[in-house]
């Protein structure tokens, strides 16, 4: 790698951060963009995206959740047309259901497995419907997808999913509407978009990490840096170099892409800026990390507290 390429990637970004107790280690979180769950042993808790705890206000809330996953109450559409600006606001169909009465500091649609089920929770965290379907659920794009196996059904309303997906030999996924990307470990061909795409044609990256989409783009973790493919035409992208790869994470924070694994990057495609390292000094592997908004919640593993990020 050269010199400038390093030194691009090298650069710090001005990032703020908010360190916050919980009250144990989570086993779980998902982010509305508003709201920021986090599941423990004893049950779900509910954040402000900056860290404000929001006061419980329901019942019978489930303990050991597996996955946590949530979408937003509402989500742009558009004109189907790359680039364009939202024409409209849609319900998805996880939504489209009659409005569950919760405090008004709560927000979109959340989901969880545990026990071999899948949970409809109001925002405030107690059930409200359940279906079984071992596995975990997984977000993107405005739907939540439960992923068992070699299988995925999409979530269309509480307590039913819709018709399964075959996964064979699954790896990774990702979710983007009711579109779901996917890699194999029979191969390494990438399905689910608009063509199948061998990725042992575009180089060394037979090892793989985090797959998300962002800013218009699937984004997959690879040795040296991040694989780019277009969700519009399924063309590859160019390679952008990374300080380290493949790394677990990969979340989208309002267009920003941040992964990692112990240290923190960032790149906003959209405004062309080079890749930034997020210097937050952590003292322990992330165990998991999801965007809010604005915000990047990280989780070190085996402590009872997160980090804040604000882009």
């Amino acid at each position: 790698m050269g010199r400038a390429a390093y030194g691009d990637y090298r650069r710090r970004m001005n990032a703020a951060f908010t360190r916050i107790d919980l009250p144990a280690p989570v086993s779980a979180a998902a982010s509305d963009g508003v709201t920021v769950w986090c599941a423990d042993a004893r049950g779900v808790r509910a954040y402000t995206a900056a860290g404000t705890p929001i006061p419980p206000g329901g019942s019978g809330v489930l303990p050991r959740l597996r996955s946590l996953a949530a979408v937003p109450g509402t989500v742009a559409g558009t004109a189907g047309v790359p680039g364009t600006l939202p024409e409209t606001v849609v319900v998805p169909r996880t939504l489209a259901t009659a409005p569950i009465p919760v405090p008004l500091a709560l927000s979109g649609t959340l989901a969880a497995t545990a026990k071999g089920r899948v949970h409809w929770l109001a925002p405030d965290g107690a059930p409200v419907a359940t279906a079984r379907c071992p596995g975990r659920v997984v977000a993107g794009g405005g739907e939540i997808w439960a992923v068992s196996g070699a299988r995925a059904r999409r979530l269309t309303g509480p307590g039913t999913l819709g018709p399964p997906v075959e996964l064979p030999g699954l790896a990774a996924c990702a979710v983007e509407g009711e579109r779901l990307w996917w890699t194999s470990r029979h191969d390494d061909v990438l399905r689910g978009g608009p063509r199948d795409i061998d990725l042992g044609d575009l180089g060394r990256y037979g090892e793989r990490g985090g797959m998300t989409v962002c800013a218009g783009s699937l984004w997959i973790s690879v040795p040296g840096g991040l694989l780019r493919i277009s969700t519009w035409s399924g063309e590859p992208g160019r390679f952008v170099a990374a300080p380290a790869g493949p790394v677990p994470f990969l979340v989208c924070a309002n267009g920003t892409l941040v992964g990692g694994g112990r240290e923190l990057f960032a790149l906003a495609p959209a405004a062309g800026a080079p890749l930034r390292v997020i210097p937050v000094g952590l003292d322990a592997p992330i165990a998991r990390l999801v965007a809010a908004g604005k915000h990047v919640w990280a989780f070190p593993a085996g402590t009872a507290h997160a980090l804040i990020i604000t882009l």
